[in-house]
């Protein structure tokens, strides 16, 4: 069976939160998180996964919880990293057919004694928990992040910011 392609619309997050309660959709966090100016981290999935691609921490939006305390929790869960201070990169209103997502694009900043690579067993209660990913911090521009999953969407922002912030 064929997938339909995924579309998406950007938002502010004030607008973006107010169409998911109106539309009833389902609110995600994804977070870019950089050490220096042009090192991002990623992570793999246990070799079990081997479609799961290279990815960024990412997942839902608890009740109760805003969008900026999502990512510091999922970057906590999956990477074990305690950051804090997320920047909003951008939000996008997520189509594939007839369902809908918001994704909330996130920029949060490890400090510089950040190791290199680690292994890290997921907390949390999702799907992944007690997985262990493989984090690394790698070039910005060489992220290999999974193609067609939103992953890469908000990079040209992060671009944008991290150029600003580190002139």
């Amino acid at each position: 069976m064929a997938h339909s392609e995924m579309t998406g619309t950007e938002w502010p997050l004030t607008g973006a939160v107010e169409l998911a309660g109106r539309q009833g959709c389902r609110q995600r966090v994804l977070a870019y998180i950089t050490r220096q100016p042009h090192e991002l981290l990623v992570f793999e999935h246990p070799p079990r996964y081997p479609d799961a691609g290279i990815q960024v921490p990412a997942g839902g939006v608890d009740p109760g919880e805003t969008p900026a305390q999502a990512a510091i929790r999922e970057s906590l869960e999956e990477t074990g990293l305690r950051l804090r201070a997320p920047v909003h990169l951008t939000s996008v209103h997520w189509t594939r057919g007839e369902a809908s997502q918001v994704w909330h694009y996130f920029w949060l900043s490890a400090p510089a004694d950040t190791p290199d690579n680690w292994p890290h067993a997921v907390t949390g209660d999702g799907t992944d928990h007690g997985m262990t990913f493989h984090c690394r911090f790698v070039p910005m521009d060489q992220h290999d992040l999974i193609v067609g999953h939103g992953y890469e969407t908000a990079l040209p922002h992060l671009h944008r910011l991290t150029a600003a912030t580190f002139l």
